[in-house]
């Protein structure tokens, strides 16, 4: 397992000095280096996109978040084996411990996505 710590700017943690740096695949903003294989990563970032395409999530999460990671984290359980979560949302931090080579976090617009199995 690996320990995995983000800060987003809504916690400000004034003692990170390091800058996060994003690469950007298959139209999302992409934390990088991801900590994903390259396959599962590309299937993270489409199935994401057609999902929010699918809820209509363009710029807020709205009523329809939670049935959002219900179908990403359904698709990964099935295609990739269980137990993966799937967070989305606004400026979030968070911490957590996950396999080794399965995070990975990204924007697709102004919206967050974080997938992990554990």
């Amino acid at each position: 397992l690996v320990y995995h710590h983000l800060v987003g700017p809504a916690m400000g943690d004034s003692s990170q000095d390091r800058k996060e740096e994003y690469k950007v695949l298959w139209g999302a903003k992409i934390l990088w280096p991801a900590d994903m294989p390259d396959n599962i990563l590309e299937d993270a970032v489409k199935k994401s996109t057609e999902v929010f395409t699918e809820f209509e999530i363009v710029t807020d999460i709205g009523s329809e978040g939670a049935k959002a990671c219900e179908r990403i984290k359904k698709h990964f359980d099935a295609t990739w084996g269980p137990h993966w979560h799937v967070t989305i949302g606004k400026n979030f931090g968070c911490h957590a411990v996950h396999e080794k080579h399965r995070f990975i976090y990204f924007y697709i617009g102004p919206i967050a996505v974080m997938i992990y199995k554990a």
